[in-house]
């Protein structure tokens, strides 16, 4: 099965880092955000425990991407990756590190409810540009990318994912950030 027009790459691989999951391979995580032109850039990666996600020092990185590369999610010239593929290759990587395999239910289940409600959408940590949207570190928050606006006006009507912050900033559209590793 090959991606079609209407499955973002984004999708694919947050998806693929969820059948990982489900395949024993908890230890691996997704690290993600906006890149200053814009661009949607993310790192599946294997943290080591004590590891903090978003430092200069990441190891254990399993695939770097951004969308400026379109469907070419490893640079390597092939575009027709769906979900198994993904997931299946991701896999043999980890299969060399240790704490790919190691237990992680709590971010397991942080990406299958910003799954849920995205509905097979992504997630933004962090932007090269300074916003509210500034939310990892300083608020705890991710920025929800909805799969699309059905997804989007669902999970808006939710009370419990409404409000605002202590700065007044509305909480529509975000969840908290993913438990530590």
């Amino acid at each position: 099965m090959s991606l079609d027009a209407s499955v973002r790459p984004e999708s694919a691989i947050i998806a693929a880092v969820s059948r990982l999951h489900d395949l024993g391979f908890q230890g691996v995580r997704v690290e993600a955000n906006h890149y200053a032109t814009g661009h949607w850039r993310c790192r599946v990666l294997v943290p080591e425990p004590g590891d903090m996600i978003g430092s200069a020092d990441e190891r254990n990185i399993l695939l770097s991407y951004t969308n400026g590369s379109g469907r070419d999610v490893f640079g390597d010239g092939r575009t027709d990756w769906d979900v198994v593929a993904l997931a299946d290759r991701l896999a043999r990587a980890a299969q060399e590190l240790p704490s790919a395999t190691r237990p992680d239910p709590q971010y397991a289940a942080w990406l299958a409810e910003l799954r849920r409600r995205t509905a097979g959408g992504w997630f933004v940590m962090w932007e090269d540009a300074y916003s509210p949207e500034q939310m990892w570190q300083t608020r705890g928050l991710v920025r929800l990318v909805y799969a699309d606006r059905a997804a989007a006006e669902s999970d808006a009507a939710d009370p419990a994912h409404g409000g605002v912050d202590e700065n007044g900033w509305s909480l529509s559209g975000t969840m908290p950030a993913p438990p530590s590793a």
